[in-house]
This record gives C-alpha cells, sequence and structure tokens, in this order.
C-alpha cells in the first residue's frame, strides 16, 4: 500500500512540473526570464499625500475707520468688521469718531496726511474724493471679496461709479417714501392711502385735507414735500418725460419745458398753499401733526415717530404716488471709502468692498441703521420693524427698478455739482416770493453750473 502510495505521488509530482513549465512559456512572449511572484493584491489604504503648505502669516494691520460718533454707527461698523475679520485675521479694528460731519474732518485731515484708512461718505462726497486723488478704485476689492454687482440696487452703486471704476461702498437704501399722519386722515374721512396709488389720487386728498383761515393763510397743510432737497428735484425733474441734464453734452437743463413741467407738479402745491412752504417760516408742519403726508427716507422715520408720540397721532408710511409720465423714485445713500493714501491699501479696499456681501451687509444693518441694498436681503426681516413694528416697510424697498440716482453728484465736476441744490434753492425762493418766474429762475440755475462744467 504505501509503494503504490509513493508511486502515484512521484507520477502527480511530474505532472504538475511540466504543467507549470508550460503555462510559463506560453505567458512569456518577450524570451524573459518567467517569475513567479505573485499580482499586487489592490488595498483600500489611501496613498500618502503632502501636508498642504499653511497659508503665509501676514503681518498684523491695524485699520483705522472715521465715522460718526453715535454708538449706533460704531456697533454697526464693528459687527460689519467681525465677518471681514474671518478671512483678514490679522487686521484689527480702530473706530475713530470723527467731529461735525465725517466726510468734511476726513478731507481736512487728508490735507495733512492723516486721513483714516476708511472713512463715511454721503453720496455727494464722492465725486470730490476722487477729484482729490484720496478715493481709492474698489474693483479688483469686489474681485477678491466675491462682491456680486448684480446684487446691488442699481441706482445705489451708481453713486461710486466714476469713469468705469466704483470708489464707493453704499451703506444702505434711502428711497422715498411718503409719512402719512393717520390720525389726520382718519378726522378727515380719508383712509389711509396704499401702495400703487396715483398721483392724482395723491392730489384729490391734499386738497380735501388742507384748510385756510379767513385770510386765506393755511392752517393745516395736504403734505410736507420736504421741498429743498435734492432727491425731489431730480425726481420730479423726470416726472413729466424730462431730463434735467443733456446726456451728450453734459450740460444741465432745469429750464426745459418738459422738466419745468415735471417739477411744477408740486410746485404749484406749493404755490397754491396746499403744500408746506420750506422757505416760508410756519409752525404748522409735519412733525407738529399738522400736515398729512410728509415726503421722506427711512432715516426720517425716527423722528417721526418721535413727534407722533409728542403730539399724540397715529403714523405710517406709503409707496410714492405714481407719476403719469414717468415713475421716477428720488433716492439716495452714505457709505464708505477706501483711503487711496493707506498704508494698508489693500486691507481697506477689501474692507470696503465686503460691505457689499450679504453676510457683512446684514451684519451691518442688524443694528437698526440700514434698508437693505441688496436684493438678497430685502426678504430677509432682519431690518424691519424698525423704529416701530406694525408699519408698511414693504415701502422702503418697492419699486427698486424706478430708483433714480442723483447722477450730477458723480457725473459732474465737484465744483458744480456741490452747488446745484443751493441754486434750485434760491431760484425757488424767488419763484415762491413772486420776485421770478419759474422759467427765469431755472434759466440763470442753468447758467450759473453750466458755466462751471468745461
Amino acid at each position: 500500500m504505501q509503494t503504490f502510495t509513493r508511486k502515484s505521488l512521484l507520477i502527480a509530482l511530474v505532472a504538475i512540473i511540466a504543467f507549470t513549465l508550460a503555462a510559463c512559456s506560453s505567458g512569456n512572449n518577450k524570451n524573459e526570464p518567467p517569475t513567479n511572484t505573485p499580482p499586487k493584491e489592490e488595498t483600500n489604504t489611501p496613498k500618502e499625500t503632502e501636508p498642504e503648505p499653511e497659508p503665509a502669516k501676514k503681518d498684523p494691520v491695524e485699520l483705522t475707520v472715521g465715522s460718526f460718533g453715535s454708538e449706533s454707527e460704531q456697533k454697526s461698523v464693528e459687527d460689519w468688521f467681525a465677518v471681514y475679520q474671518k478671512t483678514h485675521p490679522h487686521v484689527t479694528l480702530k473706530y475713530m469718531a470723527l467731529e461735525g460731519d465725517p466726510a468734511a474732518t476726513a478731507l481736512t485731515m487728508a490735507a495733512s496726511g492723516n486721513m483714516p484708512d476708511v472713512v463715511w461718505l454721503s453720496d455727494g462726497h464722492v465725486r470730490t474724493f476722487y477729484e482729490q486723488g484720496i478715493a481709492a478704485p474698489l474693483n479688483d476689492a469686489f474681485d477678491r471679496v466675491g462682491v456680486d454687482l448684480n446684487d446691488v440696487n442699481p441706482a445705489m452703486l451708481s453713486y461710486g461709479s466714476i469713469d468705469g471704476n466704483y470708489y464707493f461702498a453704499p451703506r444702505d437704501l434711502s428711497h422715498m417714501v411718503v409719512f402719512a399722519n393717520k390720525t389726520l386722515l382718519e378726522q378727515e374721512g380719508v383712509p389711509m392711502p396704499t401702495d400703487g396709488w396715483t398721483w392724482d389720487q395723491f392730489v384729490d386728498i391734499v386738497k380735501q385735507v388742507t384748510k385756510k383761515n379767513d385770510s386765506g393763510e393755511t392752517t393745516q397743510y395736504g403734505v410736507d414735500f420736504n421741498f429743498n432737497w435734492l432727491p425731489n428735484y431730480i425726481a420730479f425733474a423726470q416726472a413729466a418725460g424730462g431730463d434735467y441734464l443733456n446726456r451728450e453734452t453734459m450740460k444741465l437743463q432745469f429750464s426745459d419745458p418738459k422738466v419745468i413741467e415735471g417739477l411744477n407738479m408740486y410746485a404749484n402745491l406749493i404755490k397754491e398753499g396746499y403744500a408746506f412752504n420750506p422757505f416760508t417760516p410756519s409752525p404748522n408742519t409735519f412733525h407738529e401733526g399738522k400736515a398729512a403726508f410728509y415726503f421722506g427716507v427711512r432715516p426720517h422715520a425716527n423722528s417721526i415717530k418721535d413727534a407722533a408720540k409728542a403730539k399724540n397721532f397715529q403714523w405710517d408710511l406709503v409707496t410714492l404716488p405714481v407719476t403719469p409720465v414717468k415713475y421716477a423714485v428720488g433716492s439716495g445713500t452714505s457709505g464708505y471709502a477706501a483711503n487711496a493714501k493707506s498704508k494698508h491699501l489693500e486691507e481697506a479696499t477689501d474692507f470696503v468692498a465686503s460691505l457689499l456681501t450679504p453676510e457683512a451687509h446684514k451684519a451691518f444693518g442688524l443694528a437698526g441703521n440700514a434698508v437693505p441694498l441688496l436684493k438678497s436681503l430685502v426678504s430677509d426681516p432682519y431690518w424691519r420693524n424698525i423704529p416701530e413694528e406694525g408699519k408698511n416697510d414693504d415701502a422702503y424697498v418697492a419699486h427698486p427698478e424706478n430708483d433714480v440716482g442723483r447722477d450730477t453728484d458723480v457725473l459732474l465736476p465737484a465744483a458744480a455739482g456741490t452747488k446745484i441744490v443751493g441754486l434750485l434753492g434760491e431760484a425757488f425762493a424767488k419763484y415762491f416770493n413772486g420776485q421770478t418766474s419759474i422759467e427765469d429762475a431755472l434759466k440763470s440755475v442753468d447758467e450759473q453750473i453750466n458755466a462751471l462744467i468745461k
């Protein structure tokens, strides 16, 4: 039995060796020596990768920001900065409260070379800072921090646009609305108007609620237009289809017949005693509870709330009435610019640009200082119910497509643009006092301003 087993094993071993040699010979067709190395088994062990290099550490930077001395503005800037600091951890903030008009103070500081890295400006200051070479362009910073310009209200954005560059980041949307004394309207049997009302409806109510004494003096006005204000002039100058600025010659044309027709839509109501005359002192103002309507913007709401409490009337707001030919809604804003001579120019421009990103813009507005000018934040409730709950806050952001910027502020030289509102005020004061015709008064404005435009 053992002999049989050994022979069988020997035969089997020989057969295996022969089979193996044959297989190796057939698989090696390159005349290379065969190999018995088994194939490598695949494993799930991840390949070792070199760690990514840490970003280079930047030297610490202290960024100075000059603005109002108010606690609320400082809180807004600090909250905005906290968002910026997430991507710029090497930067710290030093807030500087500037006396009086912060922009005017900043100009004085610039002359001595110590203007803050970032400064507050109103829309009317941008051109002056640009011409003096102290406002830095923001285009590259917009790209670096990811600003979506399509998300920004175009009228507000236009305030910083000069010759293809942006020099200013607006902080809020100041879009004209009509504040209403609801108590006065109710006493006169007039329901509160609703958004979308027309100019004719507005005029009917204004005339209905106006009261005059036996001497013909107005004791209760239908409206206070807040008349001598550039957003008003700009909006009504376009209401009849005219344009106060010749876009080819870049010359003023307030004396154009269509422009005068639009301006007369509200100037005539003043002339006839239905609207408050800002050039003739009177105690019968909206804030005294003696006018039904007041044209203004969100920042006016705080004083209106206080006046309503003091004079015991209820208030609300509604959109600007729709004018028949062109619906133009006056607007304005303020914001921040970077010092073109800053030693920390990239940090300064990035900080200013970041104000137009959603997270930073919302952080700035949480203190209650601003209506958002980013379309993506309009439906966010954070900015509503300020300064008082239950008001028609939708009016502050309605009809953005009809917002018109004060383009004279950025298209004309500062020497001309900054004088327009003052000269218009003088012209209308003379007209309302019967010293001249509106045509001659506005022709004089055109001539004086155009003489300053080269």
